[in-house]
């Protein structure tokens, strides 16, 4: 049986954001899930933020998550990870040469 952290480390990084296998979101996220991007005026829905995976797929195609530690604790899971990526395509209006690009959280 997968853990909730096993199930975040191989269908929400794996295969959601690495692999870009959007289908895995319908598996993972709730009629009413809701993602909050700072910067953002709304929560986005479930078939937006589909959309925003699939605008990081063109813009950042090699795009790969680290997971460095995770807890878990009952249906909760909090992630410390790293994303490295190459911008080869426009993102949000930004499309410049090809540069190296991390993230941690």
């Amino acid at each position: 049986m997968e853990t909730n952290k096993d199930i975040v480390r191989r269908q929400w990084y794996q295969e959601l954001w690495d692999n870009w296998n959007l289908s895995t979101a319908d598996e993972l996220l709730t009629d009413d899930y809701r993602l909050h991007l700072p910067g953002s005026p709304q929560p986005l829905d479930r078939a937006t933020a589909k959309q925003v995976v699939a605008m990081f797929s063109v813009s950042f195609p090699d795009l790969k998550h680290t997971v460095h530690e995770m807890i878990g604790e009952g249906d909760t899971v909090a992630a410390r990870w790293t994303v490295r990526g190459t911008h080869r395509g426009d993102f949000q209006g930004v499309g410049r040469p090809a540069t190296q690009s991390s993230l941690r959280a």
